[in-house]
C-alpha cells in the first residue's frame, strides 16, 4: 500500500520534472539561438561598420544584445522556480511523512519491547516467589507435624506422670494404712501375749486338759514343766491348722492371729471363728 502510495505520488513528480526539463530545454534553445543571431548579425554590422558609434550614454548595439540574453535567461530561472520549490515542497513533505512512519514505528517497537520485558520479568517473579512459597510451605509442614508430635508426646507424658502421681499417692495412703494397721496389731498383739502370760501364772499345776481349756483370745500357750512349783515355762503359739508351725498370719477382717504362711494360703475361713477370711496380713514376731 506504501508503494502505491509512493508511485501514485511520485508519477506526477515525474511528470512535472519532465516537463520542466523540456520548458528549460526549450527556452534554452531559444535563448541560444537569439544569442547566434545577435551575434551574427553584430558580426556583420561591424564589418560594414568598423567603427561603431557611441551615444552620450555609452551603449553600443552589442551590449544591448547581451543585456537581452541575459534578461531572457533570468527570465526563464524566475519562471522555473515556482515548479522547483514546488517539487521541493513535495519531496520534503514526503520525506517529513516518511520520518514520522519510522519514528513511530521505532516507538512501537520500542513499547513492544519494553512490553515483553516487563512481562518477561514478572513471569520470573512470579515464579521465583511460587518456587520459594512452594518450598517454605513445605518446611512449615514438618514444622507443625512435627510440633503436632511433640504436642502429642507432651500431652502422653502429662497424663503418664498424672497417673504416676496419683499411683504413688495411692500407694503413699496404703503405706500409712498398712504402717497404722501394723501399729494396731502390734499393740493388739501385745495385749493378747500379756493376758495369756497372766493365764498362763494362774493355771499352772492344773492339767494339761485345764490348760488347753484356759486359752484367750484362741492363743496357745504350752507350759512345759509345771508341777507344783515350775522350774521352767515355755510359750508356744502354733498355727490352729497344721498345729505345728509357729502362727504369722493376721486374719481379717476377724482379726485372729491362727495361721502360718503355709496354711494361709489353702484356708479361706476363719479356723476360730468359722469367719470368711477377705484379706491377711503377715505379722513377723520377735
Amino acid at each position: 500500500m506504501r508503494n502505491d502510495h509512493t508511485n501514485a505520488l511520485h508519477g506526477p513528480i515525474k511528470r512535472s520534472r519532465e516537463a520542466e526539463s523540456f520548458s528549460r530545454h526549450q527556452k534554452l534553445h531559444i535563448s541560444l539561438n537569439n544569442n547566434l543571431c545577435h551575434d551574427e548579425a553584430g558580426q556583420s554590422g561591424s564589418i560594414l561598420n568598423p567603427n561603431p558609434v557611441s551615444t552620450g550614454l555609452k551603449l553600443s548595439y552589442e551590449e544591448d544584445e547581451h543585456n537581452s540574453s541575459i534578461t531572457s535567461a533570468s527570465d526563464s530561472m524566475t519562471a522555473a522556480l515556482p515548479v522547483i520549490s514546488s517539487l521541493g515542497d513535495n519531496l520534503k513533505s514526503e520525506i517529513d511523512r516518511q520520518k514520522e512512519e519510522f519514528d513511530h514505528y521505532i516507538r512501537v517497537q520500542e513499547e513492544n519491547i519494553i512490553k515483553g520485558v516487563r512481562e518477561l520479568k514478572q513471569r520470573q517473579t512470579v515464579s521465583f516467589l511460587s518456587a520459594i512459597e512452594k518450598g517454605v510451605g513445605k518446611k512449615l509442614r514438618e514444622k507443625e507435624f512435627e510440633i503436632e508430635n511433640m504436642n502429642r508426646k507432651n500431652k502422653e507424658l502429662v497424663e503418664r506422670v498424672k497417673q504416676v502421681t496419683m499411683e504413688v499417692q495411692s500407694w503413699h495412703y496404703r503405706a500409712k494404712y498398712n504402717e497404722s494397721l501394723v501399729n494396731v496389731l502390734k499393740s493388739n498383739l501385745k495385749q493378747v501375749l500379756a493376758q495369756g502370760a497372766m493365764q498362763g501364772k494362774e493355771g499352772c499345776g492344773d492339767s494339761e486338759v485345764d490348760d488347753a481349756a484356759s486359752y484367750t483370745d484362741h492363743i496357745q500357750l504350752g507350759i512345759v514343766g509345771c508341777s507344783g512349783n515350775p522350774t521352767s515355762m515355755k510359750k508356744q503359739v502354733n498355727c490352729r491348722a497344721c498345729k505345728v508351725r509357729e502362727v504369722c498370719v493376721l486374719l481379717l477382717p476377724c482379726r485372729h492371729l491362727c495361721l502360718c504362711m503355709d496354711c494361709e494360703g489353702f484356708i479361706d475361713v476363719c479356723p476360730v471363728c468359722r469367719v470368711m477370711k477377705t484379706a491377711s496380713v503377715r505379722v513377723f514376731m520377735s
